[in-house]
């Protein structure tokens, strides 16, 4: 029992972990001197001469930094060099900002304070923030706290006079919880979960991020953004649909914690605005169809704490957190 409650502790902080990235604030200014000296990588396609951002790395291991995706509005165009400790990123001086990605430490956005110069060199520092938030110390002393209060309230259990032991009826609940959901391409989405528990029993969730734009677009692009061969003209307006509907089957382990696997039907769509109005959706970074999803929960009292993982044709992938009742 007590393994399988700091398994669960855990998992619920490595979940509060993810969405680690982050900029080191004043870390980005102007390099006096450092300026493009790479010929292969003077212009962008639109003929532009390229500024060079050095990004310095914090707590990121040479895995992590080869693994970083960089993107901009649709007119902003990179080149990239992994570098000893620090990526050189070539890129598009005009660029009003940069979203940084990972596929284990999520992403963050960053807004440059100021324009940049072709031909100039910049830097910033990015830090990796995720061991950092984590005290294994406090929570080994919590769980000691715990365990030496459980001993104490057996212990008191044992003075009590012998009773007539009256046979257990299996308790049954009904949950509610508030999910919100953080998905591979540091998306949220927000949702409710519905159901009803015995020694087995059911659930249903549905989950939105409220944004519906994307379900009816009406043109269709790749990573390259271009349609039927030619490069229309964008606002930089990135709009992005989550939809989702699973429904599924729960089993108690223990008293407090039950297992819990699903299937259902989600929609996870990308699509930028063009300067008419209309929309282009990204056929590669979105997908419809079948969800697979695999979690737990743990009741205390009246409390419930669910943890789900929630694949899209294993394309987008979900780590969902859920806070309610079980009465």
């Amino acid at each position: 029992m007590k393994k399988i409650f700091i398994l669960f502790i855990a998992i619920i902080l490595s979940t509060a972990a993810m969405a680690q990235l982050e900029v080191k604030k004043d870390s980005f200014k102007l390099v006096e001197g450092f300026v493009n000296i790479n010929t292969d990588k003077m212009y962008d396609e639109n003929d532009k001469p390229y500024a060079v951002l050095k990004i310095k790395t914090e707590n990121i291991n040479a895995k992590q930094r080869r693994e970083l995706t960089f993107k901009g509005d649709a007119r902003t165009f990179f080149e990239v060099e992994y570098e000893d400790g620090e990526v050189w990123l070539y890129m598009s001086y005009y660029a009003s900002y940069i979203k940084i990605s990972h596929p284990d430490l999520s992403s963050t956005e960053f807004w440059f304070p100021f324009d940049m110069k072709p031909k100039c060199g910049y830097e910033l520092t990015l830090v990796n923030l995720s061991e950092s938030n984590i005290n294994e110390e406090m929570i080994m002393s919590r769980l000691d706290e715990l365990e030496t209060a459980t001993k104490a309230v057996a212990e008191k259990q044992s003075e009590t006079p012998t009773v007539i032991e009256v046979e257990k009826k299996d308790e049954s609940y009904n949950l509610l919880t508030l999910n919100i959901a953080y998905n591979n391409y540091g998306k949220l989405s927000y949702g409710v979960t519905l159901g009803n528990m015995k020694k087995m029993g059911w659930f249903i969730n549905a989950m939105s991020n409220f944004n519906f734009k994307g379900l009816s677009t009406d043109f269709e692009c790749g990573n390259d953004f271009l349609v039927d061969g030619n490069y229309p003209f964008y606002t930089g307006k990135e709009v992005y649909t989550s939809l989702s509907a699973i429904g599924g089957v729960m089993f108690r382990l223990t008293d407090p914690i039950a297992l819990r696997i699903g299937v259902g039907y989600g929609i996870r769509t990308t699509a930028y605005e063009m300067t008419d109005g209309k929309y282009v959706k990204n056929t590669d970074v979105s997908t419809s169809g079948v969800e697979v999803s695999a979690g737990a929960h743990y009741r205390f009292g009246k409390l419930v704490v669910s943890l789900d993982f929630v694949t899209t044709n294993f394309k987008y992938y979900e780590a969902k957190l859920g806070f309610g009742m079980g009465y």
